[in-house]
Formats: structure tokens, sequence, C-alpha cells
């Protein structure tokens, strides 16, 4: 019944919660064989009639009808709903209810990945972020964040539950993305299960954990044998855009018969997409970085006799502040190879035919054109 009530308060913050389900009697205990009192508070008459205490619903033996409980807790086992009712008609005089803080336990609640139990990130300045982490057991969570120097409360943050981690979104309306931040941000998460607690800190400023959404509306055309690829900034990211700009890491991968990639681009960029005329040769591919939301490459001409899939892929980081690379937004484009005969015009049709070969991504190279015969040679 404990853990039950306390699911039904997962969105109140952890006090709030713990005070709601146990009637505001929540004591954390933050070391072993720490001593505590607990008081039945009953009258006269109640002792008279007895009264006993019990813990998680079970009868103690050990100073089980007095109206003061004094505990040694050392571990889990002693943690819990304590409770003192009356002997004739098990009637709830109090209840108190006790945590051990595992700060100090490499037993915790939260699982450490990579040095860190809780990650945060960003996708824009100023306004929301989230906070996420995973869990070792079932806990309910509570996430509040401030700026340093705010004299008002703390901002409560929503929780939500994924498969894999537990995530707190936060919205920040004290900061203006046109001003310098000066001040950090500090979140606090405290965790609890029916018998331990857990709580972190973490410190950042919002331009340390922007990692912007995927750039938007990535499309290609081609003509002769340059391709022009053309992409938008997210959806998410702040404008305007000139006061907030983006770097974008371009990159192209010709993706052979067994759907494997010549290499993977996933690396820095460091060559800047403007220092050179850039061409897709074969087990050769392109990375390289530009300030502009545009890109035109040329393909070699042996890539011209068969067919080839390109794939094309984007992703963006803030410029000035070096800030995480946002996932890639990719596109396939299929390198479509026509063998064009163009015929003079009509009034000219028996004159010597003009053969010329043509690629393009656009079946219609190869349609009737005005006053010529055009036939396709696939």
């Amino acid at each position: 019944m404990v853990g039950h009530l306390f699911l039904c308060f997962c969105f109140l913050s952890l006090a709030e919660a713990v005070r709601t389900a146990f009637g505001g009697k929540y004591i954390v205990v933050d070391k072993s064989n720490q001593l505590v009192e607990l008081n039945c508070n009953a009258s006269p008459d109640q002792l008279q009639t007895g009264i006993h205490w019990q813990l998680n619903g079970v009868p103690l033996r050990k100073n089980a009808h007095s109206d003061k409980l004094n505990l040694e807790v050392t571990d889990r086992p002693d943690a819990g709903n304590y409770s003192c009712h009356m002997n004739n008609t098990s009637a709830l005089l109090k209840h108190y209810y006790i945590l051990i803080d595992v700060e100090k336990q490499t037993d915790k609640i939260l699982k450490e990945t990579n040095g860190q139990y809780i990650t945060c990130q960003a996708e824009r300045f100023g306004g929301t972020f989230t906070c996420s982490w995973s869990e070792r057991e079932k806990a309910i969570f509570s996430a509040s964040f401030h700026r340093d120097g705010w004299n008002g409360n703390p901002k409560d943050c929503a929780i939500t539950h994924t498969p894999d981690t537990v995530q707190a979104t936060c919205t920040d309306q004290t900061f203006s993305p046109y001003a310098e931040e000066l001040r950090q941000i500090t979140i606090t998460l405290e965790a609890a299960t029916s018998k331990r607690y857990e709580k972190h800190t973490k410190h950042f400023y919002i331009r340390d954990i922007l990692k912007p959404a995927a750039p938007k509306e990535l499309t290609t055309s081609e003509r002769s044998q340059q391709i022009q690829v053309n992409w938008q900034y997210p959806e998410s990211w702040n404008s305007p855009h000139s006061y907030f700009p983006l770097l974008s890491h371009f990159s192209v991968n010709l993706i052979s018969k067994n759907r494997r990639k010549n290499k993977d681009t996933s690396a820095e960029p460091v060559i800047p997409c403007s220092s050179t005329n850039h061409r897709l040769k074969p087990h050769q591919n392109i990375s390289c970085y530009t300030e502009r939301p545009s890109m035109a490459f040329l393909i070699a001409k042996k890539h011209i006799s068969n067919k080839k899939e390109i794939e094309i892929c984007v992703r963006v980081r803030e410029l000035f502040f070096h800030s995480t690379w946002s996932e890639f937004s990719c596109k396939n484009h299929t390198k479509c190879v026509h063998t064009c005969i163009l015929c003079m015009p009509l009034r000219s049709r028996f004159s010597q035919n003009i053969k010329s070969l043509i690629s393009s991504n656009d079946d219609s190279c190869c349609s009737v054109i005005e006053n010529n015969y055009c036939k396709t040679i696939i």
C-alpha cells in the first residue's frame, strides 16, 4: 500500500508527496547507527487501554508498547513506515516514515553513466531545458532549479518516464537569450524508494548544455555533374539566425551495393567547405564545415558509368560556444544515368545525327524535345 501511495503523488515535489502520503512525519537518516526517537503522543486513556508499534504493517517486538519508540537505524531493514496503533481497535494514532540517505553509499538509486548521474541539454538559448537520468530501482523523483543569486523559491520541473530513462523538463523565464548569461543554473534532483533517499545537484550555464535539434528540410537538386544541397535551421533554434548563427557539418558518403558506407564521416570536420571545389571520388567521401545552409559538390566522371546511391548528411552546432553537435539529418540521393540520342530538328531530320550523353536525376532529360526525336536507352 505504501508503494502505491507514493506513486500517486509522483508529480508533487518529493517533500510534498511524502508529507501528503505520510501525514508530514518524514525523516531522512543520513548515517548508519543513528538514533531516532518516535512519539506516539497517546493520551493517558489510550496508554491504559494499550498501544503497539508496527513497521510496514508488521508488529514490533522491542519497545513495542511504549509511547516513545527509540530506534537505532543501521540499514534498510530499519527503514520504512513506523505506525502507532490502539490494541483494541487497531486505530492509527501516529505514523512516521524513515528513509536512509544513500549519498555516501555505492549502491545508489540512480545509475552512473560516464561518470555522471544527470545529463542536461537545451535545444536553444533560454526557455526550456531538460535533464535525464537512469534508475537502478523504481523510485519517485522531484526536480527543481534556480539561478544563482535568485531570492525566490526554486521552480519545479515536470517529470516524465520513458522505458529507459526519467526526464525533467524545466522552463527558465528569468533569462533573456539576447543578454549575457552571468548566473549559473543549479538543478536539484531528489529520489526516494520505499526505504531509501538520494539527492543530487548539478550546476551549468545554458551555453554549456546546448545541443540544437537536427536541421530540417534537407533538399537536393542535380544538374549535369553537380549536386546542390540546401537545408534550414532547426525549428526550435533562436532567431534571428544572423544573431544566433550555427555551424554546419556537411558530409557525403557513397553507398556500395551491399549498403555499406565507404567511410564514417561522423568525426569532427577539419576542412572548411569553402576551401576547395569538392568533388566526390571513388572511396573518397566529403566531410567539411560551413556557416551557410547550402552546399554544392561535383561527381567524378567515373561515377557516371553506373547507378550510385549517395547519402548526404548535415548536422549543426552553435558557432561561438562550440556546443554539442545535433543529430544528423540525412537523405539518400540516387544518381540516375540516362543515355539519350538527340536528333536534329525535323526540317533537318536527314542530316547527320548528333549523339550526346546526358546525366541527370530527372527522367524528363530524355523526354521528347520540341521538333526533335529523342530515344532513351537505360
